[in-house]
Formats: structure tokens, sequence, C-alpha cells
């Protein structure tokens, strides 16, 4: 009964509700959404009236989408990879730049909208330059509505064979999608300490130091003397880790969700009662990568992160951090980048015994 603490759980509950009731919080969510992903492309947030907000009434821009449960249960067709990969690049910019996270990434509060890129062909003068450049889809026109009346005959049909020919038929025509997040009230920001502590287990995991990362999250936990079994947790958590490493080169193939799902069963066992943002954070990954492998089997959540790290390692922040001698990042992106190299090697590799290019004339 003390490991479990019903006081702080119904005092935690309680913040998540009372944030929610005053949806003045939520308009004010909203705005920072939209300020940090001004001049991003994946996803889209709606314009918050505040002047006409109160704490019982939300008044909001309409946002016209799709709901993304519709591609879930039909599938994406043509589209499953890039909408994977756009909801997975808006999450790791939250967790990794803004440190602002929305907490509420259910699919019920995802949808997808549609643009059209006003774009030049020049793949006729220019063959080199051949493609299409993706465009900002806020200087491009929102034809959501016109694209969803020819989705929607096919929404609740038993067959997706419609829906993925029209989806294909999208695709030709040069229509993009672009993810809608509603439902701003829950979000989770790490104070300086809990973020101190998360950087420090980063560093640790980067490290692949398991048992280090153990110890530190029985040393920081919120009860400390409650954990039973120590040392046994410390070494599981390495056992954990070595495992990871042992696949560095296919992480692609590891399931992030299943081993945060180990990890949470080894808190639960060992009592290592963790700080609620923290959880936050795991769960909003569980549900995100859920979420993502549905469309997108081959999600890779590392591969992602590069893009994102590349952006972080030329701020101004991971300068102060390299100065101050602290290189989990560093190590962190060169590791993933020394990963990618390899993997494309040992892909042009295979392709080239598969297709004999290595020895064409025998």
């Amino acid at each position: 009964m003390e490991w479990l603490s019903f006081p702080d759980e119904v005092a935690q509950f309680g913040e998540m509700m009372r944030l929610q009731l005053d949806l003045r919080i939520e308009a004010a969510n909203l705005t920072i959404f939209r300020r940090n992903f001004a001049s991003r492309t994946t996803a889209w947030f709606p314009y918050p009236y505040s002047q006409y907000t109160t704490r019982q009434v939300l008044v909001e821009e309409y946002a016209t989408g799709i709901p993304l449960e519709h591609f879930l249960s039909n599938g994406g067709g043509v589209f499953q990879k890039e909408i994977a990969d756009e909801g997975l690049d808006a999450f790791l910019h939250m967790l990794l730049i803004d440190n602002f996270i929305h907490a509420d990434l259910h699919p019920g509060n995802i949808m997808v909208r549609f643009y059209k890129p006003v774009t030049l062909d020049v793949g006729a003068q220019f063959p080199l330059l051949k493609g299409r450049k993706k465009a900002n889809p806020s200087e491009s026109p929102d034809v959501t509505e016109e694209v969803l009346s020819r989705l929607r005959p096919h929404l609740h049909s038993k067959s997706t064979t419609a829906w993925e020919e029209t989806l294909r038929q999208i695709d030709a025509e040069g229509y993009r999608p672009q993810l809608i997040f509603i439902d701003t009230g829950l979000v989770t920001e790490l104070n300086e300490l809990n973020r101190k502590n998360f950087l420090d287990l980063f560093k640790a995991i980067a490290e692949f130091d398991g048992y280090k990362a153990g110890h530190l999250m029985v040393e920081r936990c919120r009860q400390p003397s409650a954990v039973l079994d120590k040392e046994v947790f410390a070494l599981r958590m390495q056992h954990l880790v070595l495992g990871v490493k042992s696949n560095t080169f296919s992480l692609g193939n590891i399931k992030i969700g299943d081993v945060l799902n180990e990890v949470l069963d080894m808190v639960r066992g060992h009592h290592v009662r963790l700080e609620g943002d923290f959880v936050n954070v795991v769960l909003s990954i569980l549900l995100l990568e859920g979420i993502g492998r549905s469309l997108d089997p081959d999600l890779d959540l590392f591969s992602g992160a590069l893009p994102i790290l590349r952006q972080l390692g030329a701020s101004s922040k991971a300068r102060s951090m390299l100065r101050s001698g602290d290189l989990s990042m560093a190590k962190v992106w060169v590791g993933l980048e020394a990963r990618k190299f390899l993997q494309a090697s040992v892909e042009s590799v295979e392709m080239c015994v598969r297709y004999d290019q290595l020895s064409p004339n025998l």
C-alpha cells in the first residue's frame, strides 16, 4: 500500500483532470504548438480564438480532416509510409527539441488533411532535378474537402480495393497529406530536475551502460527505500540494454514499444516509482509506435531521429552541452550516422550480388 501511494496517484490524476477542465489552458497549448511548428510541414494545429475562449468554452478554427482511424482500418495505401513518417517526425521534434509534448496522441486526436503543392516542373529541361519538391502546406491550397468527397463512399466498404485505388489516383494527381493534431489539453514538459535525470539516463543508455542506467533509475526515483532487489534490477537493465546493443545495425527490427514495456514490467516488479511526466513520455512513445507500425511495419524510430539530431547538433543548446563535456547526444548522433552508412553499404553489396553486378561477364 505504501509503494502504491494512493494519495499521490489521486493527486496526479486530479492534476490531469484539472488541466483539461480549464479550456483556456488548451487554447494556450495550441498557441505554443502553432509557434513551434510554424516552419515545419509535418503537422498542423487549429488556430485558437483566445479572445472568445473562457474556462468552459474553447473557440478554435474548424479542422477539416479525415480521421486517422480510417487509414488504420482501411489501410494507408500509397500514403501509409508518408503518414507514419510525418507522425514520427512531429513527435520527435516535440520530445528532442521543444520539450513540449502532446500527451494524448491516440488515433482519435489525429486527422489527415490534404493539400496540393504549387511546384514548378523542371524535369523536362533539367533531368537531374526531376522530382517534386515538398512545398509548404501553408502556401498551398487546402483541398481536404475535395479529397474527402472522393474517399467518403469507400470509408465503410468491406473491400479496401476501391479505397486504395482512390488513394493511388490522389497521389498521382499530386496531392500530399499532412497531419492535424487536436485536443491539446494534456501536454508533458520536463522540469529542470527531471530533464537532467532524463538526459543522464539517456546518456547511460547511449553508452550501452544498462547497469548504470538501472542504478540511476533507482537512485532518482520517488521512493528509493521501497525498491526491491536494487542490484537485480540494475543487472536486468544491463541485460536488456545489451540485447539492444547486439542489434545495433538492425534496430528497425526492434520494437521500441516492446523494450519500454519490458522496462515498465521491471519497474513494477521491483517497485521503482518513476515521475509521472517520464511515464507520460514512455506511454506516448508506446502509443505512437503502435500507430506508426500499424501503417508502416518497417517504421524505424532511430532512423527517424537522425534528421532531428542533426538539427539539434547545429543548435546553441548542443554547443553548450559539448563545451560542458557532455558527449551523450554526439555519441548517439555519430552512432546512428554510422549505422545508416553501414546499412546503405550492406544493402548496396546485397543488390550487387543479387543482380550479378559485381561480375556481370562471368
